[in-house]
């Protein structure tokens, strides 16, 4: 019977920690798009909200941590890929040790 493929935890933290960065660089560059523009006046409409004040403030240590947590988290992921795949063969072998009993 072939061994069932491994649940590594690490893979699913990588969703949403993909998720919250792409939505954060996403309206970091629209953000940086309207500061460009900020000739026309409807360029400055958002200029005034919240998301933008924070990414204003804090945008650039955002991205940054966010980026190092996708880069901690996918090297784990790979990292402790062998170490799910052994424990689950052990697993698999443990249960067919009870099964011909």
């Amino acid at each position: 019977m072939p061994a069932k493929k491994t649940f590594n935890p690490f893979y699913v933290l990588l969703i949403p920690a993909g998720l919250v960065f792409a939505v954060t660089a996403f309206a970091y560059g629209y953000m940086a798009f309207q500061a460009v523009n900020a000739i026309r006046a409807e360029a400055g409409a958002h200029a005034g909200h919240p998301l933008f004040q924070w990414l204003r403030a804090h945008g650039d240590a955002a991205l940054l941590i966010e980026l190092a947590l996708l880069a901690v988290l996918t090297v784990a992921a790979i990292a402790t890929d062998k170490l799910w795949d052994r424990a689950a063969k052990e697993r698999q072998g443990i249960e067919c040790e009870v099964n011909r009993r």
